[in-house]
């Protein structure tokens, strides 16, 4: 017998064979059987396999919900009827949603011809969908298991702490839970040669009955072995109990028995002694626990019993006001019934990890609470095989201070960069001028009296330069100062930028012959809002590069234009462009290009016109190929002054 589930969902038609023994059904990808449809549960039901009694056969069972027991958002309908679980039979209809459903079909054709997607199939699946639903095939309004137990029954083999190992009768290792894998990590490769699997298929086939239990040595640990063979499926499922313990207890108590007779007054004086030990070690455990509680009790943080499913069993929570959610709706709900889904996810892989190994793990996360957030941490210890301790933390202020020194640590790196840098730039750039002042001043003073005077005017015109030079270093010295202080003003105020760009390349094109500088402008002649002081700042520092990395003779295009709500200024050279390399700190104090060779400058110029641009509210950007030029982008909010009025 075959049985099949036909689905009808938003991404067509397709039928699914029914083979495991249980799965689950829902719109997220982990989910064995997916649902293409938002009207679907990211986990809508679960599908477990179930013998029916009596019969040589077996079915299946439908249960709404996640294996935690929470329900869908839609419900189960089937057969038009709302259900929370179902044995489906035969003809069955179970709808998720309006455009969401499937038929449940126990068919003797071929499989994989049905679902081979041939048209014969395809016409065969389209006349099982559209048989009417039998009203007799009512829904079923008992169940023999509540929704929890079925969930506990289909997640139990993963979730068990013991070793579970399924195989075939044909000597086919099937299935190991996590903990076969832990405990027998090698046998997959010794398979039915392993002494857990040795002469297990031939005692299953030479007993009368399904069930029988045998003890088995592995290495130093001896296990007791519960063998169940189920026909349905015929497979060999094995459950084990490290019984090595018990076994050895068995041995000497066995010892002590044989020898009891002979040494029963010995025994006697020694009891008598035990005992006294033993009331002594009592009272001593009760004076412990007082002692445990008492610390337990002061603890402020709040503590809660968690189970290995995640769910919250108890809890004390003095300085439970930390916390963004009410301790006492937690009892008796599932972690993604409190939490944030990734929070939960993460807590519930810690408790695993802590179930298995026994070690003690800490998870950090936030929480949203009181319109900002928070931030906590979850020690997880282990409290018994079933159970973990989650002490919880509230460490927003530890984690403020945190980012408050790794800023402050920062910050003091990029300010002995930026010393460093500065130390660098003085030295070399105010070296030059200064030589050519001491210089110049020095054949002043020895010959300047044997001198024309055109020849005395150019030295003093050397050394005014050159003060002039130092006086351009320190000024901009001073501003970058202010900038990385955060002094730097903004004061808008009407200014006509058409005619203020001329006026500055004016001002530039007196002190080079070299160059030719042109205003091409699409910007309508009236004044627009923007800081004066700022806007010379970008224009002559923009141009001052454009002149000094560009060769004799190359023209240096400006241009301004208005782009809907924004003014785009451009200053375009044929100069010697910027590498690759440089343009991640290319608007850095204090950092230049790596092919600016014997070329003056600081590094300051494009951190000011950055700087003066964000004040702005604008960006800057640039395009730029090594020998062929670079042209810079200035974008700026277009804010058009009021005409005055007259």
């Amino acid at each position: 017998m075959q049985h099949l589930l036909i689905i009808e969902d938003d991404a067509g038609k397709r039928a699914v064979s029914l083979q495991a023994d249980s799965g689950s059904i829902g719109r997220d990808v982990s989910n064995s059987i997916v649902l293409h449809s938002q009207e679907v549960s990211r986990q809508h039901a679960i599908l477990l396999r179930v013998t029916r009694p009596g019969e040589d056969d077996y079915g299946f069972r439908i249960i709404d919900g996640n294996l935690q027991g929470k329900p869908s958002t839609n419900g189960l309908f089937i057969n038009g009827r709302r259900c929370s679980a179902h044995n489906l039979r035969h003809g069955d209809e179970i709808v998720f949603g309006a455009n969401v459903k499937m038929r449940y079909h126990t068919a003797t054709e071929d499989v994989e011809w049905l679902l081979s997607g041939s048209a014969e199939a395809a016409k065969y699946m389209e006349t099982l969908i559209a048989t009417p639903v039998d009203p007799g095939l009512v829904a079923e309004s008992d169940k023999q298991y509540d929704d929890a137990t079925m969930a506990r029954l289909a997640s139990f083999p993963e979730l068990f702490s013991h070793p579970i190992i399924e195989i075939s009768l044909a000597g086919e290792l099937i299935y190991l839970n996590p903990a076969a894998v832990s405990q027998f990590p090698t046998i997959h490769m010794a398979k039915l040669s392993h002494p857990i699997l040795d002469g297990a298929i031939d005692t299953v086939k030479a007993q009368q009955q399904q069930r029988f239990v045998r003890n088995v040595a592995v290495g130093s640990q001896i296990f007791e072995q519960s063998f169940h063979y189920i026909p349905q499926s015929e497979l060999i499922r094995c459950y084990l109990v490290d019984i090595t313990d018990r076994k050895q207890a068995e041995c000497e108590l066995q010892t002590l028995h044989d020898g009891l007779e002979v040494q029963v007054k010995e025994r006697t004086t020694q009891l008598l002694a035990t005992t006294e030990r033993l009331k002594q070690e009592q009272r001593a455990l009760q004076s412990s626990y007082a002692t445990n509680r008492a610390l337990l009790n002061a603890i402020p943080d709040p503590m809660f019993r968690i189970s290995s499913h995640g769910q919250f069993v108890n809890f004390s929570a003095p300085n439970h006001h930390t916390l963004p959610f009410v301790v006492a709706d937690c009892l008796h709900r599932g972690l993604v019934d409190i939490l944030p889904d990734n929070v939960a996810v993460a807590m519930q892989q810690h408790i695993d990890r802590v179930l298995v190994t026994g070690d003690i793990e800490i998870l950090d996360f936030p929480l949203r609470a009181g319109g900002g957030e928070r931030h906590f941490e979850a020690r997880i210890v282990s409290s018994d095989a079933q159970e973990v301790i989650v002490i919880i933390r509230d460490i927003t202020k530890r984690k403020q201070a945190e980012t408050e020194i790794r800023n402050t640590l920062e910050r003091e790196r990029e300010l002995n960069e930026m010393k460093t840098r500065f130390v660098s730039m003085t030295s070399h750039e105010f070296r030059t001028p200064l030589t050519t002042i001491l210089s110049s001043a020095e054949l002043l003073e020895h010959y300047g009296e044997q001198w024309e005077r055109a020849k005395q005017h150019q030295y003093l015109k050397k050394v005014q330069t050159a003060a002039t030079h130092m006086t351009e270093l320190l000024n901009d010295v001073l501003l970058i100062n202010k900038v990385e202080a955060g002094r730097m003003e903004f004061n808008p105020q009407p200014l006509v930028l058409n005619e203020f760009c001329q006026e500055i390349i004016e001002e530039l094109q007196i002190t080079t012959d070299r160059h030719s500088l042109e205003l091409r402008s699409q910007l309508a002649n009236h004044p627009h809002q923007v800081d004066r002081k700022l806007m010379r700042h970008i224009l002559t520092n923009l141009l001052a590069n454009a002149i000094n990395y560009s060769p004799s003779g190359g023209e240096i295009l400006i241009s301004l234009d208005s782009m809907g709500e924004h003014i785009q200024l451009r200053v375009q050279d044929p100069g010697i462009g910027i590498p690759p390399e440089a343009h991640a700190t290319l608007f850095d104090s204090f950092v230049r290009g790596p092919n600016v060779a014997t070329i003056s400058g600081t590094g300051l110029g494009l951190a000011i016109v950055k700087k003066s641009v964000a004040l702005h509210q604008g960006q800057i950007s640039f395009e730029s190929t090594v020998g062929q030029g670079t042209t810079f982008i200035v974008t700026l909010p277009q804010i058009e002054s009021e005409p005055a009025l007259r």
